[in-house]
Order: structure tokens, then C-alpha cells, then sequence
């Protein structure tokens, strides 16, 4: 008796396998009569046994009836070329070689639909969708461990798709996530951009990790000399780390290539000026002469940008210190000798012109804020408050207390 189960079991299989390959052909004439309605109900009945689902003719013969469907009215909208595309690849993986060139083919095609959609969801900042659409691209290349299409314009389809798969991690916020993708992509020479330097960068910055970073921005001035964002990048790390040496030399390099450039010549003098009026008050030996180099930048910076309300404060700055340096060594004579008197007014005429010297500059940094008060925030609500501070002690010192009141009263009302 079990035996004769048996024999009907297998007789059983057999006829449900006979069955399901019966659905294939009918799919096959119902599609090369392109009766795609038909051909597809074929098809998926065939594929809905697991008997049949993965041999190679009913894989092929799905890839080939939803390829097809690909082209008509009524099922364009489903993208039916997605699962042509996933019957193929698994075809591929059960029998690599059967119907090779059509198959090929069918890859190829459905690979750069995939690309398509990919850039088009990217483009809607549909990063999710972007990234699988593009992992598929990248899937298909990759089938025979990446050797299967002798084709270099897919070499590039695919560095692209993965770009966008890393683009969409860094532009979604998933960092951490984003760099080994970014990594991957600047490393091949199809997807080697400054710009993805850039994105890199600014990834190992979010998290953290400035070694990492420092070491791009060096990798990435070395191909791409000069990109001015990995320069700026490259000037606002010697800033952040407080190596002034080494950003005063690439801030003498960049001036010299871009003389024009008020932002750099900003960041020279301010560098300049930070050298020679150091934290630990020990002023350096040549402290004259970086301030003179200071005062000649900033010069340089207001002749390009004369409306910057920032540029003209710190001008302002560098003689309001001067003046309170002067102040205190007023302060410190204490003598009543003819000498001792005679120095005081030496110092407060020096002090008061240089007092002077700053409230052009001031005065023009107020005129340019005040004009937006209204929209003031962050750093330039922060610049107008100290420009504010600075007139009042400079109108004071000038005897104008009229108008050091008037700027006591607008900071008050700033608070």
C-alpha cells in the first residue's frame, strides 16, 4: 500500500509539472499573438507553482511577457518592467547562459529604466525610492561578478546609480550611513568629483570625525587644486584648529591666486591680526608689522566689498583695540611730573586718534545694519549690537555724549 501511494504521488507531480509548462507555452503564444492580457494570466499561473517558478524557460518567458507589457497603455503605470527585470536576473542565477544574448538584452534595457526612474525620484528628493531603483541598476551590472556586459557606457550608468544611492544616504541626513557610500564613489575614476569630496567632507565634519575630514581635504586639493570650496574648506579647518602658521600660508596663496577675492582678504587680515594679538597676550616681536598687513588687507577686502557691515566692524575693531591698549598705558602713569604730564598727553592723543580712526568704519557698519534691523539675526544681530557698544564708548571718548546716549538706548532696546 505505501508503495502504491508512492507511485500515484510522483504521477501526481508529474502531471502538476506537466500542467504549470503547459501555462508557459500558452503565455508564449499568447504573447507572440500579442495578446498581452492573455499571456499574462498564463504566465503567472505558471509562476504561481512552486514546480515551475524557477526553471528557466518560465523565468524567461516572464521576463519576456512582462517586458512587453512594459510597452502597453494599460500597464505602463505599473512599471512592468521591474519584475521582467527580477525574472531575468534570477534566470541569470539559476541558468546563467540560457538565451544569453536575449537575455542580455533585456537587462540592459530594463537596467537603464531602472536608472531613469532612479534620477527622477532623486530629483524629487525621493531618497528612499532612489536608492532602491538604483541598487537594482547596480545589481544587473554586477551579475557574473560584474564581467557579463562587455559594455564601457554601462560601466558608467552603474558608477552614476551609485552615486545617487550614496547622494541620497548624505541628502537624507544619514551621515554616518552616507560614508562609506561616498567613499566607494570617489574612489572610481568614473564618479571622482570635487563635489563628492565636498559631500565627504562635510559627512566626516557632521559626525565628528576631523581627522577623517582634514585627511580628504588634503586627498581632494591634490586632484583638484582649484576648486574653491575644498579651498574654503581647507582655510576653515587651519581656522577651526587654530593653526595660524599653516592658514596664514594657504591664505598667502590663495590671495596671490585670487587677489580680488574680498572674503580672503578678509580672512588675511584677520588672521594677520590675530597673530600679532595673540590670547596669551605675549605679543610677537613683528607685531607691528602683521598689524600694519592687517590694516592693508582690510583695505583690500572694503575696496571689493565696501557694504559689508562685517568687514567694516573689524576694521573698526583693530583700531578700537589700539585705542584701549593706549588707554591703559594712560592709566598706568601715575606721576605728576612735567614728564609724566607730558607723556598722559602723548598717550591720550594717540588713543583719541586712534579712536578716530575707527568710527568711520563703525559708523558705516551701523548705517548698513540698521537698514535691516528688522531682519537682524545671528551673527549680524550680534555685529550690530557690538557696533552699537563701539559708538558709544568712541562718541564719549569724543565728547559727543549726545550721540553716545542715542546708542546706549537703540542697544537697550536691542535686549
Amino acid at each position: 500500500m505505501k508503495k502504491a501511494i508512492l507511485i500515484i504521488s510522483a504521477v501526481g507531480i508529474s502531471f502538476s509539472g506537466m500542467a504549470q509548462e503547459k501555462y508557459v507555452v500558452s503565455a508564449n503564444v499568447a504573447l507572440n499573438a500579442k495578446n498581452y492580457d492573455e499571456a499574462k494570466e498564463n504566465i503567472d499561473k505558471a509562476m504561481a507553482s512552486p514546480d515551475t517558478k524557477e526553471k528557466p524557460k518560465a523565468l524567461f518567458s516572464k521576463a519576456q511577457v512582462y517586458y512587453a507589457l512594459q510597452n502597453t497603455d494599460k500597464y505602463r503605470s505599473s512599471n512592468p518592467y521591474r519584475e521582467a527585470a527580477q525574472a531575468a536576473i534570477k534566470l541569470v542565477e539559476v541558468k546563467p547562459d540560457f538565451e544569453k544574448n536575449s537575455v542580455d538584452q533585456l537587462l540592459l534595457s530594463t537596467a537603464y529604466m531602472y536608472f531613469n526612474d532612479g534620477v527622477r525620484a532623486g530629483n524629487d528628493k525621493k531618497f528612499d525610492e532612489a536608492t532602491e531603483l538604483m541598487r537594482n541598476v547596480v545589481k544587473i551590472h554586477d551579475l557574473g561578478g560584474g564581467k557579463r556586459f562587455d559594455k564601457r557606457t554601462f560601466d558608467t550608468v552603474s558608477a552614476q546609480a551609485t552615486m545617487t544611492i550614496a547622494n541620497a544616504a548624505y541628502y537624507s541626513g544619514k551621515y554616518e550611513e552616507s560614508i562609506p557610500l561616498l567613499v566607494n564613489v570617489k574612489n572610481n575614476p568614473i564618479t571622482k568629483t570635487a563635489t563628492v569630496y565636498e559631500c565627504l567632507i562635510d559627512a566626516y565634519t557632521r559626525t565628528k570625525n576631523s581627522a577623517e575630514a582634514f585627511a580628504m581635504i588634503t586627498e581632494a586639493r591634490k586632484y583638484f587644486p582649484e576648486d574653491v570650496t575644498l579651498r574654503n574648506y581647507e582655510l576653515n579647518y587651519y581656522i577651526m584648529s587654530g593653526k595660524q602658521d599653516e592658514l596664514l600660508k594657504k591664505l598667502e596663496e590663495a590671495a596671490s591666486k585670487e587677489p580680488d577675492n574680498s572674503d580672503i582678504q578678509f580672512n588675511l587680515a584677520t588672521t594677520y591680526l590675530g597673530m600679532a594679538n595673540p590670547k596669551d597676550g605675549k605679543k610677537p616681536v613683528n607685531a607691528a608689522d602683521l598689524t600694519t598687513k592687517s590694516e592693508s588687507a582690510f583695505t583690500r577686502a572694503l575696496a571689493k566689498a565696501p557694504e559689508n557691515a562685517g568687514y567694516n566692524y573689524n576694521f573698526g575693531a583693530l583700531y578700537f583695540n589700539q585705542a584701549t591698549e593706549v588707554n591703559d598705558q594712560m592709566n598706568a602713569v601715575t606721576g605728576s611730573s612735567a614728564a609724566d604730564l607730558k607723556k598722559y598727553d602723548e598717550l591720550k592723543a594717540k588713543r583719541d586718534g586712534l579712536f578716530g580712526k575707527s568710527m568711520p568704519y563703525f559708523e558705516k557698519s551701523l548705517s548698513v545694519l540698521a537698514a535691516r534691523e528688522s531682519d537682524l539675526k545671528g551673527e549680524d544681530m550680534k555685529t550690530y549690537k557690538s557696533t552699537l557698544l563701539a559708538l558709544k564708548e568712541v562718541y564719549a571718548r569724543q565728547s559727543k555724549m549726545d550721540k553716545s546716549m542715542e546708542m546706549k538706548k537703540k542697544y537697550e532696546s536691542l535686549k
